[in-house]
């Protein structure tokens, strides 16, 4: 899609069966999650070709990357560190705030070394710290779409895009209308 005009370039359909979720780019390749088949897909960047068909043990929800792992979500508290190749579990975390578990963890992006985590059915993301799996802060994103822009069919919050280049972060949610650039302010 291009940024500006929300053109659609291209797409690719999965079967009807199957639900997408996270997906990331990874050097020259696409890794594609689905919901609960515990089934992903490995596609080629630039053809969308299919590479490869991944397995995992869970839930797919989100997927990131840190330039050298595959970070994944599987709507509880955990977040794995996996393979890229192999998709084989490398390390996980288990995310905690200063009170409990954090539940709920879905769409991912890494940046600045910070895995940054929707939580799902909330307006809310979580700035974790990968190492150690501790909430850093929070985004509160509440009354971000205006109630204008809301209807029957809009859903929760459950996008995060991060272009590193120009240091610039989206946010929108399921069947929303819009894609929100925001900047962080430190409080």
């Amino acid at each position: 899609m291009k940024l500006e005009t929300g053109e659609l370039i291209e797409s690719l359909n999965l079967p009807p069966d199957l639900f997408g979720e996270g997906a990331c780019i990874f050097g020259d390749k696409i890794i594609q999650l689905t919901w609960t088949s515990k089934t992903g897909f490995v596609y080629d960047k630039n053809t969308f070709r299919i590479l490869n068909r991944i397995i995992y043990s869970t839930q797919g929800w989100g997927l990131t990357t840190n330039g050298e792992q595959l970070i994944m979500s599987d709507g509880s508290h955990i977040i794995y560190f996996l393979d890229p190749d192999y998709f084989t579990e490398l390390s996980r975390i288990e995310v905690f705030d200063n009170e409990r578990a954090v539940n709920n963890l879905n769409e991912l992006e890494f940046i600045d070394g910070k895995i940054y985590a929707n939580v799902y059915q909330s307006d809310l993301i979580v700035i974790i710290d990968p190492l150690t799996g501790k909430v850093l802060s929070r985004i509160d994103l509440q009354g971000l779409l205006s109630p204008e822009d809301r209807h029957d069919r809009i859903d929760v919050l459950n996008g995060i895009a991060y272009d590193a280049e120009n240091k610039r972060l989206f946010v929108t949610g399921k069947r929303w209308p819009k894609l929100f650039e925001i900047q962080l302010v430190k409080k």
